[in-house]
């Protein structure tokens, strides 16, 4: 086992090295300037497309605002808590800086694979839709069938590390800390079991009736669990105005001299700054990976180049708003903390100064920086959420890695269809209680096997990306420049 995690912490600092954290931020950055930064010009539009649509003028598919809530289900999950706090830990509260820089970026990415998932779709005889990224990854010249192939093995085995064994292993460890607040001294394998059960109950009962009955869940759950979140930190931020107000000056000051934040944790480097704040921002609204066209595919719509304003506005919501509230809190709570107690971060972060000797990693941090606020129930609210986000991130997961599993067994090597589907889904649900079980144990392994995995599709999408860019902007450009002037809307 030990030879296997030794390979898998050097994979992901190969992955995870600068070459790919310039080419995510490259890619963001040059389309920014192609499209002359289309997410600040754009914005209004890309707002007024996702509340006014309803789907009217598309022939097929599952309504825009569904399917946007499964994709949006599977960006706001444990990243945006756990992964977030993870970021912080790591690389100190500078890496919010970059995180930001990564959602804001990414906002012009996830539009133009959105827009692709849609352009290269297809209706089969029997009126099914059939698309995803390996779809129009395959059109590139000479190279892109291979590339489809390589991206379709990478993202179903990666939807069992970001979408499937994270999110079980972080629900697992907020279960923890609740059943401490409720009961105190409790058995946490007995916790980590019964989380994991319940969790995979509730996957199975949901991902069996396909992508209709996932994107019809997540209509329901994301519009609560989001608002009920953001109003949570926003409470907290309007209570500390004064703590508020260092800590957006500490992010700042840490993306780029994290050794003159006061006290910082040993290992805080700008590189460190960047790259968890990249790897993190990257985790958690999956710009650049290739994961959310294989949902938007689906969406029905009259124009692909509407889907690419359903994108844009989806980053937005993950990265600027959900996650810089568990960031801001995070970093609001601990300057508060270490100000009043005279404790440094190292010994409220990595010594537990002020958890009970707890390490607060993860989705602790963000309980603990809630209950430094709301008490002990300010833990239960969190575990909640947390229980919530990882939920639809497991349903929508369970989705982006069916499309590549058909993709890659059925459509390649013509394997058939219906029962590689039922395998996959069965597949999908054995992982979920193994993995909550581990709890803190593989807590590192699971998150450097996800982020591995993201980097490596990551790679042929973003090529495909850059080569299809003259026809993701031409299909956004016909669609704000034409085709709204032509419907009225």
């Amino acid at each position: 086992m030990q030879p296997l995690i030794d390979f898998m912490y050097w994979l992901n600092g190969l992955v995870w090295g600068m070459p790919i954290i310039i080419l995510l931020l490259g890619t963001g950055l040059a389309l920014s300037i192609y499209t002359k930064f289309m997410q600040i010009t754009k914005f209004k539009t890309m707002w007024l497309t996702f509340a006014r649509y309803r789907g009217y003028g598309g022939t097929t598919g599952i309504s825009p605002f569904a399917i946007w809530a499964a994709v949006s289900g599977a960006t706001i999950g444990v990243g945006n808590i756990a992964g977030t706090s993870t970021a912080i830990y790591f690389g100190g509260p500078g890496a919010l800086f970059w995180m930001f820089v990564t959602g804001l970026l990414g906002m012009v990415t996830k539009a133009f694979e959105s827009a692709l998932g849609v352009w290269s779709r297809r209706v089969r005889p029997n009126g099914e839709i059939e698309g995803g990224a390996p779809y129009y990854i395959r059109l590139i010249p000479g190279i892109g069938p291979v590339l489809a192939v390589l991206f379709a093995l990478f993202a179903w085995i990666s939807a069992f590390g970001i979408g499937n064994m994270v999110q079980a292993n972080n629900v697992a460890l907020g279960a923890e800390w609740i059943a401490a607040s409720i009961l105190g001294d409790v058995d946490k394998k007995l916790v980590d079991l019964a989380a994991g059960v319940l969790i995979m109950v509730l996957v199975a009962l949901v991902v069996l009736g396909g992508l209709k009955r996932i994107a019809e869940t997540a209509s329901f759950l994301v519009p609560f669990m989001v608002v009920w979140y953001i109003i949570g930190g926003l409470v907290i931020w309007l209570a500390n105005p004064v703590y508020f107000g260092k800590a957006i000056a500490e992010i700042i000051r840490g993306a780029f001299v994290p050794e003159a934040i006061i006290g910082g944790a040993a290992g805080w480097t700008i590189l460190s700054a960047i790259r968890w704040g990249v790897a993190r921002g990257l985790f958690s609204n999956e710009a650049g990976l290739g994961s959310a066209p294989n949902a938007y595919a689906y969406m029905k719509t009259d124009h692909p180049g509407r889907v690419a304003m359903y994108g844009g506005v989806e980053v937005f919501v993950d990265t600027i708003v959900v996650c810089m509230v568990t960031g801001l809190t995070n970093v609001t709570m601990l300057i508060k903390a270490q100000e009043l107690t005279g404790y440094t971060y190292e010994q409220i972060i990595i010594g537990g100064a002020l958890s009970g000797g707890e390490v607060l990693k993860g989705a602790k941090m963000v309980m603990w920086a809630f209950s430094q606020f709301y008490g002990v129930w300010a833990g239960i609210v969190v575990g909640v959420a947390l229980f919530l986000f990882a939920l639809t991130t497991l349903l929508t997961w369970e989705w982006y890695g069916e499309v590549n599993f058909v993709y890659f067994f059925c459509r390649t090597l013509s394997l058939p269809e219906k029962p590689a589907r039922w395998l996959w889904r069965v597949l999908w649900v054995l992982p979920i209680v193994p993995a909550a079980y581990l709890g803190a144990e593989y807590f590192g392994l699971f998150w450097d096997f996800a982020d591995t995995m993201n980097g490596l599709m990551a790679i042929p999408n973003l090529v495909a990306v850059a080569v299809l860019a003259p026809v993701a902007w031409a299909v956004i450009k016909d669609f704000t420049e034409r085709h709204l002037r032509t419907t009225g809307l």
